[in-house]
């Protein structure tokens, strides 16, 4: 491995510390209001309920990023001496990530363009279905725009409900 793949490994393994530590302050403080002030935690309307999933979402996928982390080090060790292999993978992940970051970026921007204009429900499912169809690495498009729609036209009515149903929350 050379010095920039090593600094590349450092960097993420920092950044997952750094949002272990966040998970760890926020799991403390829950527990703190929840034992000392006596509030209610698996209530809707408790105040510490949303920080709670918030907490246990940012867990979720920290479990998840850190084994996809723990896996690439490993791959990294076993195409060590494979080194023209590796730096082509790079590049090519380097080519997808750069594109996915403009693709995001522009569709984010397009997306709090258009949101007074079409409202929450239908900017959003257009927003996140934008979203999943780039960033699913599935090879076919027919996989990917399947999978996109599913996902899309479950999560959206979920969201609404919890924010405009429960929470009380107006919407654009």
């Amino acid at each position: 491995m050379n010095n920039n793949e090593e600094d590349h490994v450092i960097f993420r393994l920092i950044s997952l510390l750094f949002v272990a530590l966040v998970i760890i302050i926020i799991y403390f403080d829950i527990s703190r209001k929840y034992i000392q002030q006596s509030i209610e935690l698996f209530t809707v309307d408790s105040p510490i309920f949303f920080p709670f999933l918030l907490v246990l979402t940012l867990f979720i996928c920290f479990i998840f990023e850190l084994r996809t982390e723990i896996k690439e080090i490993l791959n990294i060790f076993n195409y060590y001496g494979k080194k023209d292999t590796i730096k082509q993978n790079q590049n090519i992940q380097k080519t997808k990530e750069i594109l996915n970051l403009f693709v995001f970026t522009t569709v984010s921007l397009i997306y709090v363009y258009i949101l007074p204009i079409l409202h929450f429900i239908f900017a959003t499912s257009l927003y996140m279905f934008c979203i999943m169809f780039v960033v699913n690495e599935s090879d076919k498009i027919i996989f990917r725009f399947v999978k996109s729609l599913l996902a899309t036209g479950v999560t959206i009515p979920i969201i609404y409900y919890i924010f405009y149903g429960i929470f009380n929350v107006i919407l654009p």
